[in-house]
């Protein structure tokens, strides 16, 4: 009996570890992020705005400002909300998105149409997300910080990371996927999908470890 009850000990311990390191390393999402990452110098490219609702009540505000050097032309509309522009001189600064509402667990998505600059680099989209309460998230920071501005890199035409970016099909079929993971994660109360894979394998491996030391 206490051979039995160390082994099932043991095995809990390892299930408890692996499924520590799989919710750790679960991808966040909880961020205002513009996608694709990789974009080419001077094309013309649809970007997502993907915005999530982290808190208990919902957002119902999301402005979001045009890097300098990138040339914003239009908006897709989207029903239940209203969008208006800040322009300086013609070009557009600033796309703000009202009126609408993301529920707590929920996300939206905003598409927009810009051309990227000619200059490779990196270019931070900052984002101010507004609460039904009135408060305001600010994403602007570095990479590292807590709120974070979503960086979109330009990279020269013919360079490694142009040649290797996706395609617009396939740039769609990994949005569609991300927004399939995004809507798991809201109808489980933010678990990924990897930790119930991890525990399904690890409960086969325990039963097989048990059987194994009861028949020995």
């Amino acid at each position: 009996m206490n051979r039995l009850l160390f082994v099932g000990a043991t095995a809990l311990g390892t299930c408890l570890g692996i499924c520590t390191m799989l919710a750790v390393s679960a991808p966040a999402w909880a961020h205002v992020v513009v996608s694709p990452e990789v974009v080419t110098a001077g094309d013309y490219e649809t970007l997502t705005v993907s915005v999530p609702t982290e808190k208990e009540i919902p957002t119902t505000k999301i402005r979001v400002e045009v890097p300098e050097g990138f040339l914003l032309s239009g908006v897709q509309p989207v029903p239940g909300w209203e969008h208006t522009f800040q322009e300086d001189g013609g070009v557009v600064r600033a796309v703000t998105f009202s009126g609408g509402e993301i529920r707590p667990r929920e996300f939206q998505q905003f598409l927009v149409q810009a051309q990227a600059p000619d200059k490779p680099g990196k270019y931070p989209w900052k984002a101010f997300q507004t609460y039904e309460d009135g408060s305001v998230v600010e994403w602007v920071g570095a990479s590292e910080s807590e709120e974070p501005a979503s960086v979109v890199e330009v990279v020269s035409a013919g360079s490694e990371q142009s040649q290797s970016s996706p395609k617009p099909s396939e740039a769609s079929a990994s949005q569609k996927e991300a927004s399939s993971d995004a809507a798991f994660l809201a109808e489980t109360g933010g678990t990924n999908p990897a930790v119930y894979a991890g525990l399904g394998f690890v409960g086969l491996v325990v039963s097989a470890l048990l059987a194994r030391r009861l028949l020995g």
